[in-house]
């Protein structure tokens, strides 16, 4: 699983300077997509870890081209608007839920063995939808940005790439340990599982909701919010762990850590990374926020667990959205 990871940190840069040196970002897409599920195949025949971890491998390099060439297509279609892209973007939100819920009924009755079964038909069916999509008319598609390390010299990019990993790092013990957390104090699984799908509701509800948002308080405000909210979310959860009403009104700030977060971000890279170096930019923040953030916040969650205590892991790590806070509001005018 580790594997997954660590090509994410890697191939997304490979295939975002292709998409922006050929310019035909759909047939990556399209390219990624069919080998996706025809590497993946092999899962079913292998038993032993070498060849299920070259699987891995193969199979998360060529995802790695569907979603940064995904997010350029769709940020293009837009025109950069945050708002019409955050109504698109709710709709793998509702994705998820539908799944959890549907898997975890099957499971309840069939054995987990049949994921992979799943797994594959899911990653069939975006295949299919890839040859649906058309690519986006484009003005100035090639238009020259002056080279793309000089974009990365603007203090304004480079900070905003600081706020968007120290915010990712502070999801470490979220996505590790949350379940656990909750387990170590005696909440059912049933329970733990709605406090999860509550997060995802308010998500999709915040996504919907993102036009009157952006058009009252603009991009910058809202990532200031959305890292101000998280801070006091992971100390709320660190603190307030015992009170189920708190925990609901921490679940409920997904809205912001996630959903205000996530939209926000897709404003950023479109109107940092322009002409001939969308992919590039939307691929290094992929790579950078959700792929080496990820990890690395997922190994510091785990040494505060260990060493000082599963209590103050929410706790301390909820000073990374605060200090990318200062940070944003310092240097991102």
């Amino acid at each position: 699983m580790a594997l997954f990871g660590v090509v994410r940190m890697v191939a997304p840069n490979l295939w975002g300077y292709l998409g922006d040196k050929s310019g035909r970002r759909l047939s990556l897409l399209r390219l990624g997509a069919c080998l996706c599920p025809l590497i993946f195949l092999p899962v079913f025949l292998v038993d032993h870890f070498y060849p299920l971890a070259m699987v891995m491998i193969g199979y998360g390099f060529f995802w790695a081209a569907i979603l940064p060439q995904f997010e350029v297509i769709t940020l293009n279609y837009v025109m950069g608007r945050t708002e019409i892209y955050a109504r698109i973007r709710v709709w793998g939100s509702l994705g998820f839920i539908l799944l959890v819920y549907g898997l975890g009924f099957w499971f309840d009755h069939f054995s987990v063995s049949t994921l992979p079964v799943f797994m594959l038909l899911m990653l069939a069916f975006i295949a299919v939808s890839c040859f649906r999509v058309q690519a986006p008319v484009l003005v100035n598609a090639r238009e020259h940005s002056g080279g793309f390390f000089l974009l990365l010299k603007q203090k304004a990019v480079w900070v905003f790439f600081m706020v968007a990993c120290l915010m990712q790092i502070s999801h470490g013990p979220y996505y590790t340990f949350f379940s656990l957390f909750l387990e170590q104090h005696q909440y059912s699984k049933q329970l733990i599982g709605f406090l999860w799908a509550l997060g995802v509701v308010a998500e999709v509800v915040i996504f919907w909701c993102m036009s009157r948002l952006s058009a009252r308080f603009g991009s910058r405000q809202l990532l200031l919010i959305a890292l101000v909210i998280t801070g006091v979310r992971w100390l709320l959860i660190g603190l307030g762990v015992d009170s189920l009403t708190i925990l609901l009104l921490a679940q409920l700030m997904h809205a912001a850590s996630f959903g205000i977060m996530h939209a926000v971000s897709m404003y950023y890279i479109h109107a940092f990374f322009y002409g001939e170096h969308q992919g590039q930019g939307q691929a290094l923040f992929s790579s950078l926020a959700y792929g080496a953030s990820s990890a690395l916040g997922a190994v510091i969650a785990g040494w505060i667990w260990t060493h000082i205590g599963s209590g103050h892991t929410f706790v301390i790590m909820a000073c990374c959205p605060f200090v990318a806070a200062w940070l944003a509001w310092r240097y991102m005018k």
